[in-house]
C-alpha cells in the first residue's frame, strides 16, 4: 500500500538529499558519509530491473526482499530512479527495494546513484524529471548521487558504475566496512556488467533465479562453465521463491547479524 501513493516524499527524515558530481572527479565526501551512518558497516548493491514483469511479479519481488533482509542494518542501494504510471500511481521497480528494506529496519541506510542521461527538468508541480519518459528521483532514499559527464555531457545507463564501485571499495578501505556484496534480479546488459565486475572483485554475488533476462543469462553461463565467470568466485544462485535462503546466505557472509 505504501508504494501506491503518487509523488510522495517518504524518506525517513522527510527529505532526500541530491548531490551532483562529474564522473572523473573525486568522490563526494558528503555522500560517502551518508553510508557510514548505517548501524552495521556492510553494504549491498541491488542490480537489475523489472522489464517483462507484471504487477503481481513486482509485488512478489518487494515481499521477497522485505523478508530476506529482515534485521539488516547496513547500506542497501541501487539505481536512484522511480517510475510513475500514467494514472499517477507508483510502478514498483528494483529501485524501490532499498526504501522498503530501510523502512522496516532501523539503522539501515538506503542510497541511490543515477547517471545523467538527459537534460534535467522541472515539470508540473516542480517535480524533477530525469528524462523524456518522466523518470524521477526516488524519494524513499536518504541520498541520491547524480553522475554526469560534465555540465553539458550526457551518459549511458552504465555511467554511474565506476562511481558506485569506487564508493563501496572506499567504505571498506577507509570506513571499516566488513562486507560488500551484490544481489542481481532481472536486468539488461548493464546488470550483466555489474555482476561480472562484482564477481571479479571477489564479492559475494547472489543471483535470483527465474527473475529474468541478464541475471538468468549469467546463471546459464555459470552452469555452462563459461570462462567469463571467475573460477574463484562463481556466485550463489537463489530461487525467487526462497527469501529465507537468501537470508541464510546473507547471515553466513556477514551481512545479517
Amino acid at each position: 500500500m505504501r508504494l501506491e501513493r503518487p509523488h510522495t516524499v517518504t524518506a525517513p527524515a522527510g527529505l532526500t538529499r541530491l548531490l551532483v558530481m562529474n564522473a572523473n572527479d573525486g568522490l563526494p565526501a558528503a555522500f560517502a558519509l551518508m553510508g557510514t551512518r548505517a548501524h552495521d558497516k556492510v553494504a549491498i548493491r541491488l542490480a537489475g530491473g523489472c522489464k517483462g514483469m507484471g504487477p503481481d511479479d513486482k509485488r512478489q519481488m518487494l515481499t521477497f526482499f522485505d523478508e530476506a533482509f529482515r534485521g539488516y542494518g547496513g547500506v542497501i542501494w541501487s539505481g536512484g530512479t522511480r517510475q510513475v504510471a500514467e494514472n499517477g500511481q507508483i510502478d514498483p521497480m528494483i529501485t524501490d527495494v532499498p526504501g522498503v528494506v530501510a523502512a522496516a529496519n532501523p539503522g539501515c541506510v538506503a542510497l541511490g546513484t543515477i547517471p545523467r542521461t538527459a537534460l534535467l527538468s522541472l515539470q508540473e508541480d516542480s517535480r524533477l524529471v530525469l528524462d523524456e519518459w518522466g523518470t524521477a528521483p526516488n524519494p524513499d532514499m536518504q541520498g541520491i548521487l547524480i553522475v554526469q559527464n560534465g555540465p553539458d555531457g550526457e551518459m549511458g545507463w552504465d555511467g554511474d558504475l565506476d562511481v558506485y564501485f569506487r564508493l563501496m571499495q572506499n567504505w571498506q578501505e577507509y570506513a571499516g566496512f566488513t562486507a560488500l556484496g551484490l544481489v542481481a534480479w532481472n536486468g539488461g546488459p548493464v546488470t550483466k556488467d555489474e555482476i561480472l565486475r562484482a564477481l571479479g572483485l571477489g564479492w559475494p554475488v547472489y543471483l535470483i533465479e527465474d527473475s529474468g533476462r541478464a541475471t538468468d543469462e549469467v546463471i546459464g553461463m555459470m552452469n555452462a562453465g563459461d570462462p567469463a565467470i571467475p573460477k574463484r568466485n562463481r556466485g550463489t544462485i537463489i530461487r525467487k521463491s526462497e527469501a529465507d535462503t537468501l537470508a541464510s546466505y546473507l547471515e553466513q557472509d556477514g551481512f545479517l547479524p
